[in-house]
């Protein structure tokens, strides 16, 4: 059959221009097109004459683009599939637009996702025009492919089928086994990068100072841009690396001008909300953004340690914490930490950068276009604003160079220039008087509405039921601040989708909680804040980021916190101290909480209903005591649970063996900390004792503590300068992980490694040269097994003990069985550089 057109041009209207511009580049190439614009007159039958143009052509591209499936596209794709599958003739050609997105990919047919699709990364690039003539003129498309091969700068995914762009990586949390199930398969939706920047709100403080208003251009990150832009380009399939920062020196802005720029190239990438998902991946990589796995350390952890035991992914997954501190890292197992890339500490604007003063002047001019007025001139001059910064070294971070700007447009001759100043007038300009006006306005207390907004920055938001609830109690404690009924509050500009979100940024949220629990409650700011954390969905989380609020008021808006408030009103009442310790109870815990975990401790253990109830308040005391510096205090408590752990396990040393072997390895290292070492070895015995004893009934359950307390033991022997007992304890250790490493050796097999590492270099320095080279074999031949399902995780490990391996071997003049393992040495070590594989730090000599 003859057809009257090479090509019907299927499109959503929004992305014509493009549309438009291609199929010019067709007819430059003798290729007739059949395109709305072109071919139906304003008075024609406009569907009669789309059915006609839909017959008379003998191709149908169907482009896809930024604005999706358009109103009529699916109509007239579902019409082609008909016509290809009646006719038996291929004749639809897909065309992704640049930006097109995998979710509206999957709206066309399931039927076409084997199709071969074209797909423009650059309008500019003649090849995909080249490429797309072939495909209507009907050429073999491996000959096209072989073609894009010739062009070496082509883009990988310039002509793929439909699939190609749909596979996605899965991410599961099992909540049975506690633990996280990552596979690659079909995707469902898109990761985000978040943007304001299409609704701007400049009545909005929130809207002036949130990276995601994208009111200036990212400026001055450009060392940090390639140092992360490196890590993606590394040849390792995967990898982790932490961003780690100080609130408002810019992580986020720069996670996610990071992500943009790899989506241009390709990539998939964007926000992993909730920890769990199906996303698309992309056709060069996947990126992962997480903010704040500190907020949820154990669920972050998790993840990581998926990460090892994952399939080898097709194309490369990279996964980017912005986190204040890297502390939760230190959980990882070796494997996965294995895979941490070195971190980037972002720091405030260099004080010698232009970038500083040219973020000051572009905000300036936009905060007035922004207010549609004419642009004044600069408020200060640089001399000044150099002077304004050298002040305080938080005056660098981006977030208080923007808030200045906005502090200088409500008053240019404004004096106390101050960060605490200028953050509690924003936050009074824009947020408590506009409250408290609505609140009169309403006939409600004029307090209500400002304090529940700051209470909300708690847990993230206040929903309803949380809210109903926080109605009730503060009419059953008779609270000065009276809260309108829910009704009410959904009324109130308060109430936006459902909730009362928390105000962002975090330096914003933390000075309107502190104005709102010590200028407007006062004396019962403990209530408050008690109720705050008691409203949240989840309030280890919410504690979390509690503990961060009163972080950022204390060190960068030196404002004192009201924390002997909410001590004082936990402490009246048992209850509520066991509602906040199953918050507080949890790793890497803030500092800023740990006097409050510590009186949660103090209540708990005063009314402990048990003895064993008693000795677990007393270790956990003991070592948050620890973590605050209360060695002494901490010693005691040790002590005590200690004796009531003896006392127990004496009648019943099945069910206290286990409490008491946990007390005196925590005493071991209290007594270690005091100086006491003697002592500390006497513990530590006796800990390894009781787990011996446990281990005989349930090696499965005390296995792995015994081994840890084993390797305890090692070290404090080695410390009293007993060699030989030290390492007759860390060959227990090692027989352990051998044993353990039997059922589960993806799990165990590191440790044991590693054990034998350092087992064969105590033996050699023992004098045990022969069995230390017997050792070290076994370590090398472990790491070669991991290795091999995992080189990018075992590899620097492997090479370590290679080297560690000839390094026995010469001092046992086995030289020529050490230049063989050197080779191999060098071999891994090239691959691992070839690969861009991370090295880790402690391996960083090795690899000079």
């Amino acid at each position: 059959m003859s057809y009257k057109y090479h090509a019907f041009i299927s499109h959503n209207s929004a992305d014509k221009p493009a549309v438009e511009r291609i199929s010019k580049a067709l007819e430059a190439q003798d290729l007739h097109c059949f395109l709305d614009k072109w071919d139906i007159l304003p008075s024609d039958q406009w569907l009669r004459n789309l059915e006609t143009g839909l017959t008379e052509s003998h191709f149908i591209l169907i482009f896809i683009g930024t604005h999706g499936i358009g109103p009529y596209q699916q109509a007239e794709a579902d019409a082609a599939l008909r016509r290809q599958i009646q006719k038996r003739q291929a004749c639809i050609i897909p065309v992704l637009l640049p930006g097109a997105s995998p979710e509206d990919i999957a709206k066309l047919s399931i039927f076409l996702q084997g199709v071969n699709a074209l797909r423009f990364h650059d309008l500019n690039d003649p090849l995909p025009h080249r490429i797309l003539a072939g495909l209507v003129r009907g050429e073999d498309p491996i000959h096209l492919r072989q073609l894009i091969r010739e062009h070496s700068h082509a883009p990988d995914d310039l002509l793929q089928t439909l699939d190609y762009w749909l596979t996605g990586l899965h991410v599961e949390w099992r909540e049975k086994e506690e633990e996280y199930r990552i596979s690659e398969g079909g995707g469902e939706s898109c990761l985000r990068i978040p943007d304001f920047s299409a609704n701007p709100h400049p009545d909005s403080i929130e809207y002036l100072l949130n990276w995601k208003s994208r009111l200036t251009p990212m400026l001055g990150r450009e060392a940090e841009l390639k140092a992360l832009h490196d890590w993606a380009d590394a040849r390792s399939k995967i990898s982790i690396c932490l961003l780690v920062g100080e609130g408002g020196v810019g992580k986020t802005r720069l996670a996610f001008e990071f992500a943009t720029q790899l989506k241009e190239k390709g990539w998939e990438a964007g926000e992993a909300q909730g920890l769990e998902g199906s996303w698309y991946t992309g056709s060069q990589g996947t990126l992962l953004v997480i903010d704040y796995p500190e907020q949820r350390p154990e669920k972050a952890t998790a993840l990581l340690e998926a990460l090892t035991v994952m399939p080898a992914p097709e194309r490369k997954l990279r996964v980017l914490l912005l986190g204040r501190n890297g502390d939760f890292l230190q959980k990882l197992s070796q494997a996965a930490k294995s895979l941490l890339a070195p971190p980037i500490e972002l720091r405030g604007l260099a004080g010698d950068d232009s970038a500083s003063w040219n973020l000051f002047q572009q905000a300036w001019q936009q905060l007035h276009e922004l207010k549609k007025k004419p642009v004044p001139p600069l408020p200060m001059q640089p001399e000044a604003f150099q002077e304004w910064r050298q002040q305080a070294e938080l005056r660098n971070r981006p977030l208080f160079i923007m808030a200045l700007a906005v502090r200088l447009m409500l008053d240019p001759k404004a004096k106390e220039l101050s960060g605490k100043e200028i953050i509690r007038v924003l936050t009074q300009q824009y947020e408590v008087i506009r409250l408290k006006k609505e609140a009169k306005k309403r006939g409600i207390d004029e307090y209500s509405l400002v304090m529940l907004r700051a209470l909300a920055a708690m847990s993230g938001q206040l929903e309803g039921e949380a809210l109903r609830q926080m109605i009730e109690t503060r009419q059953e404690l008779k609270l000065d601040i009276q809260l309108p009924a829910l009704r009410q509050l959904k009324e109130t500009s308060l109430w936006s989708q459902h909730v009362i979100p928390a105000l962002q940024p975090d330096l914003l949220a933390a000075d309107l909680l502190h104005y709102a629990l010590t200028e407007l409650a006062e004396d019962q700011s403990g209530a408050w804040q008690y109720m705050g954390l008691e409203a949240a969905a989840d309030i280890t989380n919410a504690s979390s980021i509690f503990g961060r609020l009163i972080h950022d008021a204390q060190s960068a808006l030196d404002r004192p916190w009201p924390l002997e408030n909410l001590i004082d009103w936990v402490r009246r009442e048992p209850q509520r101290c066991e509602k906040l310790d199953l918050a507080l109870n949890r790793d890497n815990l803030e500092r800023t909480l740990l006097p409050l975990a510590i009186a949660v401790n103090e209540v708990l253990l005063a009314h402990a209903d048990s003895p064993q109830t008693q000795a677990e308040y007393l270790n956990s005391l003991s070592n948050r005591l620890g973590e605050s510096g209360e060695r002494a205090a901490a010693l005691q408590a040790s002590r005590r649970a200690v004796e009531i752990s003896e006392k127990l396990a004496k009648g019943s040393f099945d069910a206290y063996g286990p409490t008491l072997g946990a007390s005196l390895n925590n005493l071991s290292g209290r007594l270690s900390e005091s100086g006491e070492r003697a002592a500390a070895l006497q513990a530590i015995r006796r800990a390894v004792e009781i787990f011996e004893k446990l281990a005989k009934g349930s090696f499965a359950a005390y296995g792995p503590t015994l081994a840890a307390s084993l390797n305890n033991l090692s070290v404090a022997l080695a410390n009293s300068g007993e060699q030989a007992a030290a390492l007759q304890a860390s060959w227990g250790a090692v027989e352990i992980y051998g044993e353990l490493a039997k059922d589960n050796f993806a799990a165990y097999g590191p440790n044991l490694a590693m054990s034998l590492n350092t087992l064969s270099i105590d033996l050699a320095n023992s004098g045990e040269r022969a069995a230390g080279l017997q050792v070290s074999r076994r370590a090398v031949e472990i790491y070669e097994e991991l290795a091999k399902d995992n080189f990018a995780a075992h590899g620097p490990d492997l090479a370590m003990s290679l080297n560690n391996l000839s390094n026995h071997l010469g001092k046992l003049d086995k030289n020529e069985e050490a230049a063989e393992i050197k080779a191999k040495l060098k071999t891994i070590k090239q691959r691992i550089l070839d690969e861009q594989i991370e090295i880790p730090g402690h391996l960083a000599l090795l690899f000079e």
